[in-house]
């Protein structure tokens, strides 16, 4: 009878299987966080819920190591999809704490039944001394990697990589609002998103981001480029290249329309709508430099400029017309190569089409080009 290998070696063995138990069970939550529309994080919590019932928010960031804000979006996130709601605590009713909805969590703990059912075999054979053995290994390694994370930045910090998203869940349309001065903000799709309703990024300042029946709204707080713009003589100039790179990245679901606003202006934003049914696009509140280009629209689509633009580059496909109104003033207009001084309306191509851009500013452009690509 061989004897079993040495001490050493099992206990590297049993590291080796440690990590690749867990990535297993990650990709499995993954798969389980992609059919359900969910982040993977989305689906731990909701399990968590399912086990221990009822929590308070500050326990529920404690057991997953998020911060406050990303806490408080993901609780956002579940409680528009239905998965959970908020109540006071009965114990103390200045407190608010999460419970499970359960036929709506069920779903979630049904998908891991699999798993659970193929441990309770595997253990079926195995003494109470060694299950409590068990036991105590996972415990231990549980405290070891609670106690060892890193601490998360706060959600209003400056730690690159702040990243959220949300699931679509019941919403047929999309409306993504900036209520606040923002910083560098570039906006494209993604086909590939499948359930959620977007996916942003961020490098720098981390906003708040909250969701509610599909309409996105991503709140900063003030910052120096809150004011891009300095004062050169008679001048306001776009100075924001010249700080921070603060910067907001956003994918965009294609499979249903969006309205874009941005209330309390922006530094630069650079916008791929190609592939976006937009239904509305509205910049307030002053705006650095945009670099917009459109897809096809569907009936009359609006794009509002106030507040001032310094640099506005507009590009369409080829034959797609646009009407252009010019309220505020501006210094140079380029449309489709053609340079104008005076004009405060402008058309290119068919500007009676029932299917046409309509871009109409208030504050006054400094440079506007406008092209068909």
């Amino acid at each position: 009878m061989s004897s079993p290998p040495p001490r050493d070696e099992l206990i590297a063995a049993i590291v080796r299987a440690t990590a690749d138990l867990a990535t297993a069970r990650g990709s499995y939550t993954a798969g389980v966080a992609e059919r359900l529309g969910l982040a993977t994080t989305d689906v731990d919590v909701l399990r968590l819920l399912a086990d221990e019932g009822a929590m308070p928010v500050g326990r529920i960031g404690e057991l997953t190591t998020l911060t406050t804000g990303a806490t408080t979006r993901l609780i956002d996130r579940l409680e528009q999809a239905g998965y959970v709601r908020r109540a006071p605590d009965p114990a103390d009713r200045r407190r608010v704490i999460v419970a499970p909805v359960p036929e709506r969590v069920a779903v979630v703990t049904a998908a891991f039944e699999p798993i659970d059912e193929a441990i309770r075999d595997a253990l079926a054979d195995h003494a109470p001394d060694a299950l409590a053995d068990v036991l105590a290994y996972l415990d231990a390694c549980l405290a070891a990697l609670r106690s060892s994370s890193p601490t998360p930045a706060d959600a209003g910090g400056t730690a690159d990589g702040g990243a959220v998203n949300a699931p679509i869940a019941s919403a047929t349309a999309g409306r993504l609002v900036f209520v606040t001065g923002a910083p560098h903000v570039t906006i494209g799709s993604d086909p590939t998103l499948g359930a959620e309703l977007y996916r942003a990024r961020f490098a720098g300042a981390i906003p708040s981001a909250r969701v509610r029946d599909g309409a996105v709204t991503i709140r900063f707080p003030r910052f120096a480029w809150f004011d891009w713009r300095v004062r050169i003589g008679d001048n306001r100039v776009n100075a924001s290249g010249h700080w921070r790179r603060d910067a907001t990245d956003v994918l965009l679901n294609t499979g249903l329309p969006w309205r874009i606003e941005f209330r309390g202006g922006v530094s630069s934003a650079t916008l791929d709508l190609r592939a976006v049914r937009l239904e509305e696009l509205t910049f307030s509140g002053g705006v650095g430099s945009i670099d917009l280009r459109l897809g096809v629209p569907i009936g009359v689509v609006p794009i509002t400029l106030s507040g001032g633009a310094t640099d506005v580059t507009i590009r369409r496909p080829s034959g797609v017309p646009l009407r252009l109104a010019l309220s505020g003033g501006f210094n140079t207009a380029v449309v489709d190569g053609q340079r104008h001084r005076g004009d405060s309306h402008l058309d290119a191509g068919d500007g009676r089409s029932p299917d046409r851009f309509e871009v109409r500013s208030s504050g006054g452009v400094n440079n506007l080009a406008i092209s068909a690509a």
